[in-house]
């Protein structure tokens, strides 16, 4: 019987680390090849930050959401970090997907918005993206928001810079 209730919580404990890991776990991921993300020397590109704050627990919406720009996938963008993309400058498409839970039923369900930003050529932009409620029993999706330095700074407080932005933070 000892040896049995052993073998039984060795599997538990394991089951458990690894529902732990993945269920907070989430890193942010580029696709370093999109048509949008510009060289350094390259003079028609802006900086711009990616930022995803951390509301707190939310189930689902904790998931990394999905940016993709003029229809090709750019990143995904983990919860409670941010990071920087050279991009070309100009207007473009940004779609932004995530997980909602919907309904009575509580139904995960995938969601997403759509707007135009434009990208100033040699300008440094900060992009917030903000889980925003879209009604009773709707659940909630996330906006984009460009904000100036200095609410950057202030949204970033607390978070982990990951990629390009480890080497140029958004600091005080």
């Amino acid at each position: 019987m000892a040896k049995t209730y052993r073998g039984f919580s060795r599997w538990m404990c394991l089951a458990l680390t690894v529902a732990l890991a993945s269920g907070c776990a989430g890193s942010t991921s580029l696709r370093p090849s999109h048509p949008l993300i510009v060289s350094e020397g390259t003079t028609e590109r802006a900086k711009v930050y990616f930022i995803r704050p951390d509301p707190g627990f939310r189930g689902v919406m904790d998931m990394p959401v999905t940016i993709s720009l003029g229809g090709a996938e750019l990143l995904s963008l983990a919860k409670g970090q941010y990071t920087l993309i050279p991009l070309a400058s100009g207007s473009t498409e940004v779609k932004v997907e995530s997980y909602t839970v919907v309904g009575p039923s509580n139904t995960m369900t995938l969601v997403s918005t759509t707007t135009q930003l434009t990208f100033a050529p040699g300008a440094t932009q900060y992009l917030v993206f903000e889980l925003v409620p879209r009604g009773i029993l709707a659940g909630s999706v996330f906006l984009p928001r460009q904000v100036s330095r200095d609410s950057a700074q202030d949204a970033v407080r607390g978070l982990t810079p990951v990629g390009m932005a480890i080497g140029e933070r958004i600091a005080n």
